[in-house]
């Protein structure tokens, strides 16, 4: 055959060195990320976090016991620990009869209390402890430590009940974080996430138009996907969530198992909070399906009587309602919900002859303060400030959480212990008579 025109000879040429520039280019990406994983490999201890869990009814949703838990941000902590034998992130329980022959203090609360952040032995419970022996030399202290992550005070008076009353306690410690009056009002969470709020794996209160509460023991939980339960069919079920984009799909298919995917996206998403330049990595649905989702979602809470009194007309109120990502409209009655919570721990320690305190996570002045403060000033319990603590102290609040996530350091859990004793040291009646033949002597701070 004729040879071809060169021209055509020229254009294949062309395309011939595109294509090995092409390959040779996609060949070192592959190599450079083969090496930034194995190097990572090498230096990382582990790049996910790893929380087996189980459902305990009446409870709520558990650490599986004797489970190992890792727990990492990519940046400022990798952590291992084990849970006990009950699924608490605490050493073994205490015998409740040694619980008793002691000034025994129980901590209640979310991820502060429960600390997958930092090991058992620099968590605050455990540090009063050593400091009380220091410093209040003849005051036997014990402590215990039930905490839950992503719950709020109502989901945790399953833990008094279940645990932390068998150990008799003279004291009742609530550690209190701001977003706690968020997290008391189910019908929020359940808004944000798309979820049922009658199924739950935690306890929660539904309130009446009157003002009426009642505490709901914790749903027959299967997973944020599962809208109905065994029994339980008669309720609607929820409408679906917008899918995600097939991008965000592949990144979270990878994750699990690339060290690289995971650093990659620890430098651009972090669960709290998480930045707006992340939205190109986890593109969500086009927000417009979003409204609507949320808009069939409240139609569907209307449905349910117990929650219609406090929600949209339907319409456009309702397509009003849809447009924000936080129920707002509702947001004046979310204090009751820990008003609520707090008369509920107070009934209880008043009723088991403990003395209940509220210690309150320093998140700087503000109306989720001020209001605690006046809620608990009402009911007659103290509150603890670590905040005003930590700058009587000369301390810089910084410095008692991490630097890319809220939860307390080392330091931040000894200051907490510290501000506790203090206020042991001034009341003293919490643990008996014999706190009053305790020596006071000053902690060494720093």
């Amino acid at each position: 055959p004729p040879p071809p025109p060169p021209r055509t000879g020229r254009r294949r040429r062309a395309l011939r060195v595109v294509g090995w520039n092409l390959l040779i280019a996609i060949a070192g990406l592959a190599i450079i990320a083969g090496g930034a994983e194995l190097y990572l490999r090498l230096v990382w201890p582990f790049a996910h976090s790893t929380v087996p869990s189980t459902f305990v009814p009446g409870v709520g949703l558990l650490i599986r016991p004797g489970a190992e838990v890792r727990h990492t941000n990519l940046k400022d902590f990798w952590t291992v620990q084990r849970a006990n034998s009950l699924g608490f992130l605490d050493r073994e329980p205490i015998d409740p009869r040694r619980a008793a022959e002691s000034c025994h203090i129980a901590m209640i609360g979310d991820s502060f209390v429960e600390a997958r952040e930092v090991p058992i032995a620099d968590k605050f419970h455990v540090r009063i402890e050593e400091l009380a022996a220091r410093t209040l030399p003849g005051l036997d202290i014990t402590t215990s430590a039930w905490g839950i992550r992503d719950t709020g005070t109502i989901a945790q008076l399953p833990l008094y009940d279940a645990y932390a009353r068998r150990m008799k306690p003279d004291l009742v410690v609530l550690v209190f974080y701001y977003n706690d009056f968020r997290d008391n009002a189910s019908l929020h969470l359940a808004y944000r996430q798309g979820v049922d709020p009658d199924r739950m794996p935690y306890a929660t209160a539904v309130r009446s138009a009157d003002g009426a509460m009642t505490l709901r023991p914790p749903g027959n939980w299967r997973g944020n996907a599962a809208n109905e339960a065994p029994g339980r069919t008669s309720l609607p079920i929820l409408p679906p969530r917008p899918p995600d984009p097939l991008q965000t799909r592949i990144i979270k298919g990878l994750d699990p198992y690339s060290y690289l995917v995971r650093y990659l996206l620890g430098r651009l998403y972090l669960v709290f909070p998480r930045p707006p330049e992340a939205e190109w990595v986890f593109p969500r649905a086009p927000e417009a399906e979003w409204v609507r989702h949320r808009e069939r979602w409240l139609e569907t809470m209307r449905r349910r009587p117990h929650y219609a009194w406090m929600l949209p007309n339907g319409g456009a109120e309702t397509r009003e309602w849809a447009k924000s990502r936080f129920l707002s409209g509702a947001w004046k009655y979310f204090p009751d919900y820990t008003a609520f919570a707090l008369d509920r721990f107070k009934a209880r320690a008043d009723r088991d002859g403990a003395d209940l305190v509220i210690l309150m996570t320093p998140g700087g002045k503000g109306w989720t303060h001020d209001a605690l403060e006046a809620m608990a000033r009402e009911r007659g319990v103290p509150m603890i400030d670590m905040y005003d603590y930590i700058h009587r102290q000369g301390g810089d609040v910084r410095e008692s959480r991490f630097a890319h996530d809220v939860h307390w350091t080392a330091t931040g859990h000894r200051w907490a212990a510290e501000a506790l004793r203090e206020w042991i040291a001034r009341n003293r009646h919490v643990c008996g008579a014999e706190a009053e033949r305790a020596i006071d002597r000053p902690a060494a701070l720093g």
